[in-house]
């Protein structure tokens, strides 16, 4: 099974739009800097959150190595969101498209949605729903993947 670390898909992402050569000029944002800016900020705030919340709980914070995990964290951020770190790197590649606006930054969020999903939220679902049971599903039921 893939084992990239999402963070370095994000990067990955973000170099590329950053690279892409054709621009849109076709697509005007009004404030479009500010709109960017503002969901920079936002999704670096949503992304650091839960980092924090998950060292203070003593669990692990390595998405390759999740099966080191030994809490489940459902409060604070994770009582809107099941994945608030991706969203905040979701945040980060749309703030970056935003900005540029190329054909690139059309697609960075979506193929980050497609893969973050199938190569790493489904694998952590299943590890824990079989390590943490009841409680897990409990939580997955009330609360989302995303927002």
């Amino acid at each position: 099974m893939l084992k990239i670390p999402p963070p370095l898909i994000v990067l990955v992402l973000v170099i590329s739009i950053y690279f892409s050569s054709t621009k849109l000029d076709l697509i005007h944002i009004p404030f479009q800097l500010q709109i960017s800016i503002f969901i920079l900020s936002v999704g670096i705030l949503i992304f650091i959150n839960p980092v924090v919340q998950f060292i203070k709980s003593k669990t692990t914070i390595n998405p390759i190595k999740f099966e080191e995990t030994n809490k489940l964290v459902t409060s604070g951020i994770f009582k809107y969101s099941r994945n608030p770190m991706y969203l905040g790197m979701l945040m980060i590649v749309i703030s970056t498209s935003i900005f540029y606006l190329n054909i690139c930054s059309i697609l960075a969020p979506f193929l980050f949605l497609l893969w973050i999903n199938k190569f790493q939220i489904k694998r952590e679902e299943v590890f824990l729903a079989e390590k943490f049971g009841k409680e897990y599903l409990s939580y997955k039921k009330k609360t989302r993947r995303w927002i």
